[in-house]
């Protein structure tokens, strides 16, 4: 009787841990990101001539702003494959497209790299790494990141000529 009792309080205790575990793992930090693309980008006489996409992005209820900076491209058949720094901002940008004026809008919260991809039907997805974490968020760093959305696009007339150019990425970000 008494090993059947040992037994049968070591496997609640074995089944009470199994249990709690995946309760108390973390859950990702996911926020929508509402991201726009700098028309001034590439421009040696714009304000911000090295960041492609700023915006925000909504993180346990927080709004801050975020920009992207090119490290590599190139294109494989109709896939652009891309490679960027990517900052989290504690203050959210109120850029809403065409040429960004203000290149930084606060402290850096959090940042990092990652590397992605853009394919024909304008979906793109990267993935990267957490490398700066700063209070309040500082307990992701060394996390991975994950995102993804859709790229839309415009047309804007340049003197006497119609081009079309990205104008925004909506999408999601998550850590891990």
């Amino acid at each position: 009787m008494r090993k059947r009792f040992i037994l049968l309080l070591a496997m609640l205790l074995v089944l009470s841990v199994a249990v709690a575990l995946p309760a108390s793992a973390k859950e990702p930090l996911k926020g929508d990101m509402e991201l726009y693309f700098n028309l001034g980008f590439g421009d040696p006489h714009a304000p911000c001539p090295d960041i492609t996409w700023a915006g925000t992005v909504q993180l346990e209820g927080v709004t801050y702003g975020m920009a992207f900076f090119p490290t590599g491209a190139k294109d494989v058949g109709v896939v652009h494959h891309f490679a960027e720094i990517w900052e989290i901002y504690d203050t959210p940008y109120t850029f809403m497209g065409g040429v960004l004026m203000e290149c930084t809008p606060g402290e850096i919260v959090l940042a990092g790299t990652d590397a992605g991809n853009t394919e024909t039907n304008d979906k793109y997805r990267m993935n990267g790494t957490v490398e700066d974490a700063f209070d309040p968020l500082a307990e992701w760093g060394g996390h991975n990141v994950h995102m993804d959305g859709y790229i839309t696009w415009a047309e804007i007339v340049v003197g006497t000529e119609t081009i079309i150019v990205p104008a925004t990425a909506p999408g999601t970000f998550r850590i891990n």
